[in-house]
């Protein structure tokens, strides 16, 4: 089958019915509706020259999701949005999945939480010398903030042995303010990690 013709990507947009800066969501869920519409099932028993008219518009439709994807994909380095592929289940061509965009007051708000996590787990007691606490505490705050900032799936990893290792800690302490800072510093790990899109849960 011949490939569409060239489209821009403000034809693009008029054919799939979104703004021509669309997010990637409203492209998928424009297209999709329109998918259902024209699918081939759908015209099963009708006139030729119906089916492949709906036929035709099927194909432009998918070259439109195509072209808009593209282009919200262009090197944009102001918006922070980044694109990885999340291969289908089914067999289909991979679905674009967007990572979260970066929010100052969202990061801001899990570093307070891991602070004070931070804070109340200075009553946990050392398990070798008092270095030993403040470094550990160290490294986590700055492994769970880096792990935001950079993405890297790498500090999110090494964010998680921090935790374990603060919680064998805590657990050999027993301490009611240090299994409070502990809560709160995993919790922010999480928030932070769910941020920079190395965490996902099941319906995003």
């Amino acid at each position: 089958m011949a490939r569409p013709p060239h489209m821009s990507p403000d034809e693009a947009a008029a054919v799939l019915g979104v703004a021509r800066d669309a997010e990637l969501a409203d492209i998928d869920r424009a297209y999709r509706r329109l998918a259902r519409e024209l699918h081939p099932d759908r015209y099963v028993g009708r006139p030729v020259e119906e089916s492949t008219a709906a036929a035709a518009r099927f194909i432009q439709v998918a070259h439109a999701r195509e072209v808009l994807v593209a282009f919200a994909n262009r090197p944009a380095p102001a918006s922070g949005r980044v694109v990885v592929e999340r291969p289908a289940a089914d067999g289909a061509a991979p679905r674009p999945t967007p990572v979260p965009r970066f929010s100052w007051w969202v990061f801001g708000a899990w570093a307070l939480l891991l602070l004070a996590g931070a804070a109340l787990s200075t009553a946990t007691g050392p398990i070798l010398t008092p270095l030993d606490l403040w470094l550990r505490l160290a490294l986590l705050v700055s492994f769970a903030l880096a792990t935001s900032l950079t993405r890297r799936s790498w500090v999110w990893r090494t964010t998680l042995v921090l935790l374990v290792l603060s919680g064998a800690a805590v657990i050999a302490s027993t301490t009611v303010a240090g299994l409070l800072g502990l809560g709160f510093m995993a919790v922010a790990s999480v928030g932070l990690a769910v941020q920079a899109g190395l965490v996902r849960f099941p319906d995003q």
